[in-house]
C-alpha cells in the first residue's frame, strides 16, 4: 500500500542585534520569540508519539538566546525599558514604551488580555506617543510593561508556569516587584529551549538541522555571478570583494557550533533563505552535510521539460566534488496555507483543508512520496487564535490517525528505499523566493548595501595583516554579521516595516565599527542612510466619513477622499512574490456602511473562473463569494447588506453600522480561481476596523 509522508521543516531565525562593544541587544526580538515561539513547537508535538519533524536552528539565534540565559534581560535595551519604575520614566522613556509597548497583534495578542485591549483602545486614540504621555499614569504605565511580556507568552508558559498563569488571572494592577519577577522567571525559561531540542532529537522523534552562522546567502558570497545565473535581467552592484573566505567561515562556525550544542556534527541544513548553487552545496558536503533543502522554483528551474507536478515529491541528491547531498524542495502551497492563510480559518477547517490537501497528493501519486512542507517556525503563529495551538492540535490529531500517510524527519525521509530517488543533473542557483536572488539584490538600495559592504571589506583586507589577533576576530564578526541576509531583505521596496530605518542603521553601524577597529576615519558614505525615508505608510487610517458609489469605477475625484488605504504591494512579507493582483485596497465608511475598492491589475480576474470570498467577523458576519464574472462583472450586485460592482475597481460595500465603543469588525478578502487560492487582502490575518467617531478623528 503506497503512503505520502509529509517531512515538516521549521525554520527558527534572527538576524544578530547585540553591539558587540557594549553587549546591549538593541531590539527584543530573540528574547520575545523565545517565550512564544522556539520552544511552542516542539513542546506541541511532544505530545504526539507518531509526529516527526526536522527544525532549523540558526545558530546567530541561539547564540544571542544563550547570552540573554547567561547575561539576563538587563542586556537588552527595550527590556531594560520595561523594568523601569514607572516613576521614573522620562518622557521620552514614555514616549518609547507607548510606541513599542503595543508591538503586537491586536486581535490574537492584545484583545486576549482585557486590561491590555483597554489600554491600547485608549493608546489608539492619539496620532503620536508624544500626545499620549500626558493621559496615562504610572499603574498604568506598570501594567503595560506586564501585560506586554504576557501577551508574548506561548501556551507553554501559559499553561505550566506559575507565575505567568497566576499574573494572566490577575488581569491588572501589577506591581513593579511582579515585573521583574516575571522578567527573571521568562529568562530562566529561555534556558531551557535548546535543552528541548537536543533531548528530542536524541529520543528521535526530531531532528535539527542548521544554517551557516549569520545566515548569509552562501552563493552570493561565494560568486556574485550566482544572481545573474538565476535572473538574467537582474542589475549587481557595481563594487564587489571576494568573499568566499567568509562563506566558508560561516559554515565552519556553524558546525562548530552545532557540535558545542549538541555534541555531534549537523547532518543538513536548511541554507539562508534556501538559497542553493552547485557550489554552495558543495561547500555544504565539504564540512560534512549530507541534506539540504531549497524551494520547487529551484527545482523546477533545474529540471529539463516537460517536468510534472509529482517530480517535486521524490527526493532528490546531487554529486558533488565532496560527496552527494541529499536535496529537498518545499511545496510551495502546501507550506503557504500553514504560513499565510490558516490563520484567518476555525482551526479545525484549517486543519480537514490542510488533510484534503494531502490526500490529493495521495490521489496524485503511485508511488510512495516525500510531501516537503517548510517554513518560517516563529512569525505566523501570531497571526492565529491562540498562538496556533488549536490548530496544531487539531493537524497533529489528524496526521496521527491517518492510516496513508507518516510525517517523517528529512533523514528518516532518506532511509525510505521506496520512495523514488533521482540524481539532479543540473542546480539552478536560486532561493525560496521567485527562485532567484532578487529579494537581496538588484535594487539600487540593496545594491547600495553590497557596494559599502565590499568596500569595507576591502579596507579591512589591505590592514588585516598589521591587527593583533584579538582585533582580526572582531572585524572578521562585524563583517559576517553584516553578510547577514536580513539587512538586504528590508532594503528596497519589496517588503515594508515601520522598524526598516532601524535595520538600516544596524546594517551601517557594523561597516562603521571594522573602521573604527582598523583605526580609521569611517567611510562618508556609512553616515547616511541607505534606506529612503517612506513618504506613505503601508496602511493610513481614514480621516473622514466617505459615501462613494459602488459602480467599479471612479466616479468623481472626491467620492475616495479621507479614505483609509492599505498599500498591498509593501504591506506584508513575501507571499506577494507570487504577482498577486490586488495592489491596493480603500476602505472607510459613513456609519451605517463599510466601503472598500481593491484596485491593481484586473484585467486578468476579467477572463473568467475568478471568485472573491468576503469573510467577517466581529460585531457582523459575511461569508459569501462571488463571482467574477457575469453576476458583478459589468453590473452591481447586491444581498444581503452587500453591495458590489466590478469595472477599472472592485468596489464592495458592506452594511456594518458598528454603534459600541468596542465593536470590531474584521473583514479579509480572498481571490480564487477555480478553488486555488490566488491572493489574501490583508496577506495575514484581517482588516480590523472599530466603530467610527464621525466627530473627532479617526483611527483604526
Amino acid at each position: 500500500m503506497k503512503k505520502i509522508y509529509p517531512a515538516f521543516l521549521w525554520h527558527m531565525h534572527q538576524p544578530w542585534y547585540r553591539d558587540e562593544r557594549s553587549g546591549e541587544f538593541l531590539m527584543p526580538w530573540v528574547f520575545l520569540h523565545a517565550i512564544k515561539d522556539y520552544s511552542e513547537l516542539p513542546w506541541i508535538q511532544s505530545q504526539y508519539p507518531r509526529i516527526r519533524a526536522t527544525y532549523n536552528l540558526v545558530p546567530s539565534l541561539m547564540t544571542q538566546l544563550e547570552s540573554y540565559v547567561q547575561n539576563g534581560w538587563r542586556k537588552d535595551r527595550f527590556l531594560s525599558l520595561l523594568a523601569k519604575e514607572a516613576r521614573d520614566l522620562s518622557e521620552d522613556d514614555q514616549a518609547d514604551l507607548l510606541e513599542k509597548g503595543f508591538f503586537a497583534n491586536p486581535r490574537t495578542m492584545i484583545a486576549a488580555l482585557w486590561r491590555f485591549n483597554e489600554l491600547y483602545q485608549k493608546r489608539s486614540r492619539y496620532h503620536s506617543a508624544k500626545e499620549a504621555i500626558r493621559c496615562f499614569d504610572d499603574d498604568e504605565l506598570t501594567d503595560l510593561s506586564v501585560l506586554f511580556l504576557l501577551s508574548w507568552c506561548g501556551n507553554q508558559l501559559r499553561r505550566t508556569n506559575a507565575l505567568v498563569k497566576s499574573l494572566i488571572a490577575k488581569g491588572s494592577g501589577f506591581s513593579q516587584l511582579e515585573k521583574i519577577e516575571l522578567l527573571d522567571a521568562l529568562t530562566s525559561f529561555c534556558g531551557e529551549i535548546s535543552k528541548r531540542y537536543k533531548t528530542m532529537q536524541e529520543q528521535g522523534r526530531i531532528a535539527v538541522f542548521t544554517t551557516p552562522f549569520y545566515h548569509p546567502i552562501l552563493p552570493l558570497l561565494l560568486d556574485m555571478g550566482a544572481a545573474k545565473a538565476s535572473d538574467s535581467n537582474i542589475a549587481t552592484p557595481n563594487k564587489w570583494s571576494d568573499f568566499s573566505e567568509d562563506a566558508e567561515l560561516h559554515v565552519q562556525k556553524a558546525v562548530e557550533w552545532y557540535q558545542t550544542a549538541f555534541d555531534v556534527k549537523p547532518q543538513g541544513f536548511w541554507p539562508a533563505e534556501g538559497s542553493v548553487s552547485v557550489a554552495a552545496l558543495n561547500l555544504l558536503a565539504k564540512h560534512g552535510a549530507k541534506f539540504a533543502c531549497t524551494d520547487e522554483d529551484v527545482l523546477f528551474k533545474s529540471l529539463p521539460n516537460p517536468h510534472y507536478r509529482i517530480d517535486l515529491y521524490k527526493r532528490y541528491f546531487l554529486k558533488t566534488e565532496n560527496g552527494d547531498v541529499g536535496v529537498l524542495f518545499r511545496d510551495k502551497a502546501l507550506s503557504d496555507l500553514i504560513g499565510f492563510n490558516y490563520s484567518s480559518m476555525d482551526s479545525q477547517a484549517a486543519a480537514d483543508d490542510f488533510m484534503s490537501k494531502l490526500k490529493g497528493v495521495y490521489d496524485l501519486v503511485d508511488f510512495d512520496a516525500i510531501v516537503p512542507i517548510f517554513l518560517d517556525g516563529e512569525n505566523a503563529w501570531e497571526f492565529y487564535e491562540n498562538n496556533a495551538f488549536d490548530f496544531f492540535n487539531a493537524l497533529y490529531e489528524r496526521l496521527s490517525a491517518a492510516d496513508w500517510c507518516q510525517t517523517v524527519t528529512i533523514p528518516e525521509a532518506y532511509r525510505l528505499e521506496s520512495a523514488p530517488q533521482i540524481e539532479l543533473g543540473a542546480l539552478q542557483p536560486g532561493s525560496w523566493i521567485y527562485g532567484s536572488f532578487s529579494t537581496w539584490m538588484g535594487h539600487s538600495e540593496k545594491n547600495r548595501a553590497w557596494e559599502l559592504l565590499a568596500q569595507t571589506r576591502e579596507t579591512a583586507r589591505q590592514r588585516f595583516d598589521k591587527l593583533d589577533e584579538k582585533t582580526k576576530d572582531l572585524v572578521t564578526k562585524e563583517l559576517m554579521i553584516a553578510e547577514g541576509s536580513d539587512w538586504f531583505w528590508w532594503y528596497g521596496d519589496d517588503h515594508y516595516t515601520p522598524l526598516a530605518g532601524q535595520f538600516d542603521e544596524i546594517f551601517r553601524s557594523r561597516l562603521v565599527q571594522v573602521y573604527r577597529l582598523l583605526g580609521q576615519k569611517p567611510h562618508p558614505a556609512l553616515s547616511e542612510p541607505i534606506k529612503r525615508v517612506e513618504t506613505v505608510a503601508a496602511q493610513t487610517p481614514q480621516s473622514a466619513p466617505i459615501c462613494p458609489t459602488i459602480d467599479g469605477r471612479k466616479s468623481s475625484y472626491y467620492e475616495w477622499i479621507g479614505a483609509g488605504s492599505l498599500d498591498l504591494s509593501r504591506a506584508f512579507s513575501a507571499m506577494d512574490s507570487s504577482g498577486a493582483p490586488f495592489k491596493s485596497l480603500q476602505y472607510g465608511t459613513d456609519g451605517r456602511f463599510y466601503y472598500f475598492s481593491l484596485k491593481g491589475a484586473l484585467e486578468p480576474i476579467k477572463t473568467g473562473g475568478y471568485e472573491l470570498a468576503i469573510e467577517t467577523q466581529g460585531a457582523f458576519s459575511y461569508n459569501r463569494r462571488l463571482r467574477l464574472s457575469g453576476e458583478i462583472l459589468h453590473d452591481s450586485f447586491q444581498s444581503d447588506g452587500i453591495r458590489a460592482a466590478f469595472g477599472s475597481n472592485l468596489e464592495i460595500a458592506l452594511y456594518a453600522p458598528l454603534t459600541k465603543q468596542d465593536d470590531r469588525l474584521e473583514v479579509a478578502f480572498l481571490l480564487y480561481k477555480q478553488d486555488t487560492l490566488i491572493q489574501r487582502v490583508p496577506l495575514y490575518n484581517t482588516l480590523t476596523l472599530g466603530m467610527p467617531d464621525l466627530d473627532a478623528e479617526w483611527y483604526i
